[in-house]
């Protein structure tokens, strides 16, 4: 039977009824239900948080018809007694104080109709706290508390400070809650994409232990390699067909473009669940993640940041530093990591540090694409235009006409952007389109003798450029020549261009350049 994609599905009980693909996660998940009592996880946006907590409440409810075939079901030992869960979901609130207040409203009075309560003069917090009590009194069995995405409304009203304030005083009662009723809780978890330490559920809530980096628990939501091939091994020979490529190659493709994410210093590779359901559902290599939406104050927060962008994009950092507090105000490293746009590539022990990097090519080139007009001071069209005359150069290998249309593009940013540091924003020029491409770009190619300052590799050419400011492009491919950067792709098939580029810091622009 041809494989049912659950695009835009996040319960356990509609895809395992309605036959869906489903990744069994239910050993990690009851493992993690089984391994204490509070919890808090930070994930991207639409990675999976929803359908583990939606797993979960189908757990503990005692469902155990739709776990037949799956882990859990066939598990022994496992307790199946239906147990009371309240699940908070503000995936879908409205950011404004009707609307949050409206998403707990709508729960409260559910539950309150549920166990025969009557709704006092109380704030939500008590009236929560109620119901919790009542239930475990009723059932006699303690309760399961579900919260999915507490932070969306705190992370959307990031530069409203007022309206900010007011959503963490409306929430705090809430999350108040899991301390409070802590005898009546036999199970808690919270999930988000970032902290925010003055709201009572990290101050107040000592107890509660983040398995954001820890190994145990990081495949708990995404999809792993094993995963894919086992999982998909037929939805991947189908794709295959329809792109007129082998299995092996269509495996490098959906690698490429979704994998590459590490939430741990032991961690496998995962691949976004949302982009890789989505490519799958359509037969088409899609960019549905990032195009569902990159938060404004992310590339804000990059725009005023005075760091280098490759700074930014590949930089070392320890793990408080990662699972920090407010981190949205402030730490724009930690930001790009906890929404996704960074990932772990590397963890040093002796040190105790992560090296952070991009992903993979879908956050690459979406991000980039976001970020090309700000550096470049033009408008989203009139950039993107330049950037596929530039592209559709490269393709042809016509390094003349690549280097004319780099020259013409950079000589429209404004003098503004470039003054008192034209050095770092030609960098970041050449870095942001060449990663637009879509073809493997490093910047700062580490070799034996030295580094490359920008590498690019297409299908049929290699390109090694060296980039001088206020020097020679003749000083730039001396460098090439001498260092021997080209050597190590003597036995590559494909051409080698060999290109020395001087940068004039009076003409902010490139000067000449020399092609061998």
């Amino acid at each position: 039977m041809k494989l049912r994609y659950p695009v835009g599905i996040e319960t356990f009980a509609d895809i395992i009824e309605g036959k869906y693909a489903y990744v069994d996660k239910t050993e990690a998940i009851y493992k993690l239900t089984q391994a204490g009592k509070f919890f808090f996880l930070s994930r991207p946006r639409r990675f999976g948080k929803s359908l583990m907590l939606s797993t979960m409440e189908a757990y503990f409810e005692g469902r155990k018809d739709l776990f037949d075939g799956l882990w859990l079901g066939q598990a022994e030992g496992v307790d199946w007694t239906p147990r009371p869960v309240f699940r908070l979901n503000f995936v879908d609130a409205m950011a404004t104080v009707d609307g949050v207040y409206s998403a707990v409203e709508y729960h409260l009075l559910k539950w309150e109709r549920k166990y025969d309560i009557s709704p006092r003069d109380l704030n939500q917090g008590q009236r929560f706290k109620n119901v919790i009590e009542k239930a475990h009194e009723i059932t006699g069995q303690k309760v399961s508390v579900l919260i999915d995405e507490y932070d969306k409304v705190l992370v959307n009203t990031m530069h409203e400070p007022e309206l900010h304030e007011e959503m963490k005083r409306i929430l705090k009662p809430i999350f108040g809650v899991l301390k409070g009723a802590d005898s009546h809780i036999g199970f808690a978890i919270l999930t988000g994409v970032s902290r925010f330490s003055k709201l009572s559920i990290f101050s107040d809530l000592n107890n509660l232990r983040d398995i954001s980096l820890t190994d145990d628990f990081c495949t708990v939501c995404g999809i792993t390699e094993d995963e894919l091939r086992v999982g998909f091994k037929d939805g991947i020979s189908e794709f295959a067909q329809a792109k007129g490529v082998t299995f092996d190659e269509m495996l490098q493709i959906l690698k490429d473009n979704y994998d590459g994410y590490h939430f741990s210093k032991n961690c496998p590779d995962i691949y976004n669940p949302f982009s890789l359901i989505n490519a799958f559902a359509e037969r088409e290599i899609l960019h549905r993640w990032f195009e569902s939406g990159t938060p404004t104050f992310l590339i804000r927060m990059m725009q005023d940041s005075n760091k280098d962008i490759r700074e930014i994009l590949s930089t070392d950092t320890d793990s408080a530093s990662l699972s920090s507090s407010d981190t949205m105000h402030s730490n724009l490293t930690a930001v790009l990591f906890q929404t996704g746009y960074l990932t772990i590539k590397s963890y040093d022990p002796e040190l105790m540090e992560y090296t952070l990097g991009i992903p993979n090519r879908e956050v690459a080139q979406g991000l980039f694409k976001c970020l090309l007009p700000i550096y470049s001071g033009q408008g989203h069209d009139s950039s993107m235009f330049a950037y596929r005359k530039i592209r559709n150069a490269i393709l042809a290998g016509n390094v003349e006409e690549v280097m004319e249309q780099l020259k013409t593009f950079l000589s429209c940013i404004p003098y503004s952007l470039s003054k008192g540091r034209a050095e770092s924003y030609f960098q970041n020029n050449f870095y942001i389109i060449f990663t637009l491409l879509g073809f493997v770009v490093e910047a700062e190619y580490t070799t034996s003798r030295g580094r490359i300052d920008i590498l690019i590799k297409t299908p049929k050419y290699i390109y090694v450029m060296e980039l001088k400011l206020n020097g020679t492009a003749e000083e730039a491919l001396q460098q090439i020549e001498e260092q021997g950067y080209g050597e190590q792709f003597a036995n590559d098939p494909r051409h080698l261009f060999l290109v020395g580029i001087s940068f004039s810091k009076r003409k902010r622009n490139i000067d000449n350049w020399i092609i061998k």
